[in-house]
């Protein structure tokens, strides 16, 4: 019944944010944005994918210290060609959101549907999630070399029958070897990955070192990489190469001419 009621109450303050009158007060912003992951391989547990959402918010107001409260709306999708049966999924989600810096901190509503199996989780979660880039040779201290790196990482807790609560996230370090025509930089980069959750984890839980050469421009990156990938539920291991398409863009509705 206490799921049942988080579930109800989430629910119903989701759709009062929506359903404010547009009048009612000034809104400070209408922040969006999309993300997308397009990779191909060949092994044997998870194969080619491909997965990403798209979103627009409504800032509502900021807060003392700048934390800038975000309602959204927006819609999820992740498949593979290997071990569907609990990795797949999508639908549409509505969310409230706490934004400081690189850390969010919310609550959101998904009506999640799993393909494979034919079934829906509709279902409320409370997360954390952060997202932060940096150059590690920002003074140029140690050459002219760009050393790239970053983190990004989501805890959620929700007590749903098919995923349950789970981390995942990745933190690299790259440098750049070239730089093309156009501004276009050639890094190389090692990085750790690591994704879990607490029900159905046999061909989800995953982690592991990978390297890679990666190629971006604006909202696009490109590359390649090899990944020493190990599932611990299976006790198995999965070291392969992988081409893969990445991309990233973000707005607000209120800023565009």
């Amino acid at each position: 019944m206490a799921l049942i009621r988080f579930n109800f109450l989430a629910f119903a303050a989701m759709i009062a944010l929506f359903s404010v009158p547009a009048g009612a007060y000034e809104l400070e912003g209408a922040p969006g944005s999309m993300w997308g992951f397009l990779g191909y391989d060949n092994d044997d547990f998870s194969g080619s994918a491909v997965q990403g959402f798209v979103n627009q918010g409504i800032q509502l107001v900021t807060l003392p210290g700048d934390i800038k409260v975000v309602s959204y709306a927006e819609y999820r999708h992740r498949s593979r060609n290997k071990n569907q049966d609990y990795f797949d999924a999508g639908g549409p989600a509505v969310g409230l959101e706490l934004r400081k810096g690189f850390f969010n901190v919310g609550v959101d509503y998904y009506w999640q549907r799993l393909p494979v199996l034919g079934v829906s989780s509709n279902r409320a979660q409370a997360y954390v999630g952060w997202f932060i880039t940096w150059d590690a040779n920002p003074e140029k201290k140690l050459g002219s070399l760009d050393l790239p790196g970053s983190s990004w990482g989501l805890l959620g807790y929700d007590n749903d029958d098919y995923s349950g609560s789970g981390v995942q996230g990745f933190i690299n370090q790259g440098v750049t070897l070239y730089k093309f025509p156009g501004d276009i930089p050639m890094i190389a980069y090692a990085e750790y990955r690591h994704r879990s959750r607490n029900l159905n984890q046999k061909y989800y839980d995953s982690g592991g070192p990978a390297v890679g050469l990666e190629f971006r421009k604006s909202v696009v990156s490109w590359g390649v990489d090899y990944y020493w990938e190990r599932l611990p539920v299976l006790g198995e291991s999965s070291n392969r190469a992988q081409l893969y398409i990445t991309w990233y863009v973000d707005w607000d509705l209120f800023k565009l001419k």
